[in-house]
């Protein structure tokens, strides 16, 4: 540890910034591997939400097998 804080003093100021940055993004890689989590409970967690209500879902589901029964005009 002592040999990286001598190296650490030894560098420029814009160096020494740019190293943080470089540790900063090693923390951050290092945390998202470590909250991966269960996709299972991440599934049923956003599986309820939803911005349609009942109504607008069955209206679009009505909507969607007409869909194919448009006549396009001729010109």
């Amino acid at each position: 540890m002592n040999d990286l804080l001598e190296t650490y003093n030894q560098l420029s100021e814009t160096q020494r910034r740019i190293l943080l940055a470089y540790a900063d993004t090693l923390l951050l890689q290092q945390k998202s591997k470590q909250t991966e989590g269960n996709i299972e409970k991440w599934k049923e967690k956003i599986k309820n939400i939803t911005p349609w209500n009942e109504d607008e879902v069955l209206v679009l589901q009505e909507n969607i097998k007409k869909l194919n029964q448009w006549k396009i005009p001729e010109w």
